[in-house]
């Protein structure tokens, strides 16, 4: 089975007064390097489109050990200020040209996520045949990373302005399934000086015990970033 990624670091509101993803968690550890390498380190992923600002001089990049080839392609989208959907829609054009059988859609903000989540989204995709979607499971809404089929990607290529796929998961035209979260943690996203100092305490005490997934229990998360599925 042939599964592609697609790793959006554009197009993502931020209070912050610099480009977030450059910000560090620990010395080395850029925010925007670390659910990229993750998502590198899961062997059922293949090719990952990784979607950028023009404008990103991509620093951030250089800490994830390959930031071009090496199964990932730098895929610039001019109009992600124009909305989600746009740098959604530059993520699957570039996908296309790896013929997946189906797609997983990531997030550059969810510092906590890990490859054991990643392959629990393609495990439940196996176990499910059929459905045109696997998602995270949260509390009251479906989180990403969220894994796609085939049938679902026509109507991601044509989402517009601000409109991302979570009108297209609450929809009864499409039927999902979903992969339990190990840790609320991992739904944990960055937007406000806040949250980053949030981050920085949580990163320090899990690795502190090792960044093992089955201690990755403290914390509830904040409110997830739903950009890309709102």
């Amino acid at each position: 089975m042939r599964i592609a990624g697609i790793y959006l670091a554009a197009g993502q509101s931020s209070r912050m007064s610099v480009p977030k993803l450059i910000l560090e968690l620990a010395p080395g550890r850029p925010l925007g390097a670390i659910a990229l390498k993750e998502m590198r380190a899961c062997e059922s992923i293949g090719d990952i489109s990784v979607v950028v600002r023009p404008a990103d001089a991509g620093g951030w990049l250089a800490e994830d050990g390959a930031p071009s080839g090496h199964g990932v392609r730098i895929v610039p989208c001019g109009d992600s200020p124009r909305g989600m959907s746009h740098s959604l829609r530059a993520g699957m054009k570039d996908a296309y040209r790896y013929r997946p059988d189906a797609v997983i859609v990531a997030l550059a903000d969810q510092p906590f996520v890990t490859k054991e989540l990643f392959g629990r989204l393609i495990g439940e995709y196996v176990r499910h045949p059929g459905v045109d979607y696997v998602a995270c499971q949260g509390m009251d809404a479906a989180l990403p990373p969220v894994l796609f089929a085939p049938s679902m990607f026509g109507a991601l290529g044509q989402l517009e302005g601000d409109t991302g796929a979570r009108k297209l998961l609450s929809s009864v035209r499409y039927r999902g399934a979903f992969a339990e979260m190990p840790s609320n943690q991992m739904e944990f996203d960055i937007d406000t000086p806040f949250d980053l100092r949030e981050a920085r305490q949580r990163w320090k005490g899990w690795i502190e015990r090792g960044g093992n997934d089955d201690e990755r229990k403290s914390g509830d998360g904040n409110a997830s970033n739903m950009q890309a599925f709102r």
